[in-house]
């Protein structure tokens, strides 16, 4: 595959990371924090969140394939040795603490999962955790770094 091909599948996968971070952060969280206790309601807020989820861990996984790749024919260890190489340690470390953030978020806390049936036969929804949002918001801010780091390591 050509290179450029695997360059531009990298930024669409940063593209649809960041994008579905914004949108869940900043569109679908406060509808859904300023909307009524209603389970129809509570049941599209599950819904959006699990498919933003699935877009955002296979944007991880290209991000993950992709990155290794262009890592690879950049001489690799040759290149390590430089400031390039300590700009791109300092990429992949803000990458791994957007990763472990995600994991935490959407596997440990996971404010889309099922519903059990002890809450679905109750009349008020399971209410998401105030310290969801400032989780999405460090996990935005720390993508948003790893997209600042990349454009200085571009211009190396």
């Amino acid at each position: 595959m050509p290179d450029y091909l695997i360059t531009w599948l990298h930024l669409m996968a940063v593209v649809t990371l960041i994008g579905g971070l914004i949108c869940s952060r900043f569109v679908l969280t406060p509808i859904f924090k300023h909307s009524p206790p209603d389970p129809a309601v509570q049941r599209v807020r599950r819904l959006s969140g699990r498919r933003l989820r699935t877009l955002a861990w296979v944007s991880l996984i290209v991000l993950i394939l992709t990155g290794a790749y262009q890592v690879l024919q950049e001489s690799g260890s040759a290149r390590i040795e430089t400031v390039w190489g300590v700009v791109l340690m300092v990429k992949l470390f803000l990458f791994a603490i957007a990763f472990g953030l995600l994991l935490i978020h959407d596997f440990i806390i996971d404010p889309y999962g099922p519903v059990s049936e002890a809450s679905q036969s109750s009349p008020s929804p399971r209410p998401v955790p105030a310290y969801v949002g400032r989780l999405q918001t460090a996990v935005l801010l720390t993508t948003l770094a790893v997209l600042l780091v990349a454009s200085y390591l571009a211009q190396l």
